[in-house]
């Protein structure tokens, strides 16, 4: 894609989803050939007859992965994410010689978010003790932390101990700080930026990284938001330098912050950063909210986001970039489907020994090993088909693949009261009134669909990590009990954050789970405009509209929409259906013999207590007294984590109800 003068109509056209943005790519598919591919086990093999659209290298290139949460044994029952962390780093190796060869640099960049998703991650203590070393393998030009490397003070440790002195002065944070053991502050990396020299163009590069505006981070690190660091001096003084004093090519702003263009801080430090560098061209990498999404700014920047758990590697090319008297910079980007199909194609090789690195070849083997000492393959049953998180409507009760409509219909349902550690601190909770139950979870707490095939020790983690406790407020008036839910759901609660009461409060959605909202409200929208005044999708599905090729021959996956039209990914795929995901699901159980019984238990998870009780002041209305007694009966209802998370729940069911036979 040529970047020219044009740039407001493009982005016009791009809102409109006309594909004209960009000219129809050439089209590939492979030679008739047998492909012998040695892949993760159980891992299904990719599809090699599948068309392809073609990388086009340039002068300065990239390749870009953000938010892999632990996912380098691959997706074991998707063959369209079927590789492993060691044939990515095969594929980077390759690339790096195949640009090479045409004249160009090519740098690696990660934009954080290494743990929490994956048993490979999650099974250690601290979390990332093996998946780290396995990561590091990876020669990255550019690293920096992300938000769940924030949490916990021990993963915090570990990363500022071990993968901060590993990447050295590729290791950068610009508005991340680490509390050291002796009580002082310092950058979380080995500076606040990096400046150096590509190895065959020379190209001279300021990078920087920032993450968004965090405050669920554990008691050793500090966010400070872009909103403030734009106001620092020392951060001033550092742009004024390298603006006034040295040669700056390419200004390269990388960090844990989605790119789109409704996330004010990626436009609050686009601006700032324009006030020194007004005429360099400025390459963003983002992260956080798990999508592919491709946005420009201005017509001498451009920012890519590379999707989540090990599906997608962003590819990025710029040529004519460097001066300004040049009126057309040259910009293409893919979103490259993580498998051999995809690796081994863009790097023209049609047989895995060719394909293979020595080292790429080392690491699938290493993470072979950890996942047989850590029995992730351990399987208790065979799931019958798949359950889509938003590729379903949890809103229509006939739609069978919904994964929140069956977790909260057959898995939450499970939940007994039980303590462990608090067992003979706190009573345990019993129901002697006979009352009904509702319990409820925020979609935020649900991490990925569930695929048909083995469930195993791995999938505990990839449906939903967390390991929350849950509470309970006993004896609800069943008419405050029935309307909590409606309350949390309503309109866009928690995601405009409007309200002064709330503002504070974690989310209840996923970043993911915001971004496709916001898709389909703006697909709904756009239909809206289109017809009318008519809106042409019923249920908030997401319209799909035919591209450059027969559909009926082609898998589902993903069709990404953004600023440059809708050809960016690598592997043409049908579309997949987006509907609305709401912000708490909530089961729904009688008392005694199934009665309707006055009273309810209100049972959730501590993660989301703050919610429960401001939905619940609301529900109470002007009753004061009513809501004091509620809130001050909240209790410990189970608070055995590690048996009776939804992982562990989703477990019980698959053993009791999908058995081997």
């Amino acid at each position: 894609m040529v970047i020219n003068h044009f740039f407001s109509i493009l982005l016009l056209a791009s809102f409109l989803h006309v594909s004209g943005a960009e000219s129809n790519p050439h089209l590939s598919t492979p030679d008739d050939q047998i492909v012998h591919i040695d892949l993760q086990k159980g891992a299904r093999t990719p599809d090699f007859a599948e068309p392809m659209r073609e990388l086009s290298h340039g002068t300065l290139n990239f390749l870009h992965t953000t938010d892999t949460h632990g996912w380098y044994l691959g997706h074991v029952n998707q063959k369209q994410y079927s590789s492993d962390w060691g044939d990515f780093i095969s594929f980077a190796e390759q690339l790096k010689n195949c640009t090479a060869i045409e004249g160009g640099d090519l740098l690696l960049v990660d934009t954080g978010d290494r743990h929490d998703g994956n048993g490979l991650s999650d099974l250690t203590f601290p979390h990332g003790q093996v998946s780290e070393t396995i990561f590091m393998n990876a020669d990255y030009d550019l690293v920096t932390v992300g938000n769940h490397e924030l949490y916990e003070a021990s993963v915090s440790r570990y990363e500022y101990e071990n993968m901060v002195p590993h990447y050295g002065p590729r290791y950068i944070s610009t508005n991340v700080e680490y509390l050291k053991d002796d009580n002082t502050w310092t950058i979380f990396g080995n500076s606040t930026h990096r400046y150096f020299q590509t190895e065959i163009n020379g190209y001279h590069v300021l990078a920087l990284s920032f993450m968004f505006d965090f405050t669920g981070g554990n008691e050793r690190v500090k966010v400070t938001p872009i909103s403030e660091m734009v106001k620092k001096q020392w951060l001033s003084d550092l742009l004024s330098y390298y603006s006034q004093n040295k040669q700056v090519d390419i200004l390269v702003v990388f960090g844990h912050l989605p790119v789109s263009h409704q996330w004010t801080e990626a436009g609050l430090l686009h601006h700032y950063l324009r006030t020194f560098f007004p005429d360099t061209f400025i390459q963003y990498f983002g992260g956080h909210s798990h999508i592919r999404d491709f946005a420009m700014y201005d017509n001498r920047s451009s920012a890519l986001q590379s999707g989540r758990y090990c599906e997608t590697v962003g590819f990025l090319s710029l040529s004519d970039f460097t001066s300004v008297e040049t009126a057309d910079s040259e910009v293409h980007r893919r979103y490259i489907d993580f498998n051999l199909h995809s690796f081994m194609h863009h790097t023209g090789k049609n047989t895995l020994s060719s394909f293979e690195t020595d080292l790429g070849s080392s690491v699938s083997r290493r993470i072979a090993s950890a996942a047989r000492e850590m029995r992730l393959s351990d399987s208790w049953g065979y799931v019958p088909h798949n359950f889509y998180m938003s590729a379903a409507d949890y809103y229509n009760s006939h739609d069978k693949k919904s994964l929140l409509r069956f977790l909260q219909d057959k898995i939450i349902t499970q939940l007994k009261p039980e303590l462990c550690e608090l067992k003979g601190r706190q009573p345990l909770y019993k129901n002697t009134h006979n009352n009904s139950r509702s319990i409820l979870i925020n979609s935020g707490s649900i991490r990925y669909d569930l695929y048909k095939g083995d469930f195993t020790r791995n999938a505990l983690f990839t449906v939903s990590p967390f390991s929350n406790k849950w509470k309970v407020v006993p004896n609800v008036p069943k008419d405050i009990a029935a309307q909590i839910q409606g309350i949390l759901n309503a309109g866009d609660y928690i995601i405009t954050g409007a309200s002064t009461s709330r503002k504070h409060l974690p989310d209840l959605l996923s970043p993911y789970q915001k971004a496709t909202n916001a898709r389909v409200a703006s697909a709904k929208m756009l239909n809206s405009h289109l017809d009318g005044g008519i809106p042409s999708m019923s249920r908030d599905q997401h319209v799909l509209h035919p591209i450059d090729t027969d559909k009926k021959s082609l898998s589902y996956g993903y069709v990404t929409h953004d600023d440059f039209g809708v050809y960016g990914d690598d592997t043409i795929h049908k579309e997949l259906p987006i509907f609305r995901v709401p912000n708490v699901i909530a089961s729904f159980e009688g008392g005694a013999n199934s009665t309707r019984t006055p009273y309810t238990d209100l049972v959730f998870y501590d993660f989301i207590q703050d919610h429960i009780l401001w939905a619940l002041k609301v529900a109470c209305g002007g009753n004061v007294k009513l809501y004091n007694d509620l809130a001050g009966n909240v209790s410990y209802y189970n608070d055995c984590s590690s048996k009776y998370n939804v992982g562990h729940l989703l477990k019980k069911y698959v053993q009791d109800h999908w058995p081997y036979k």
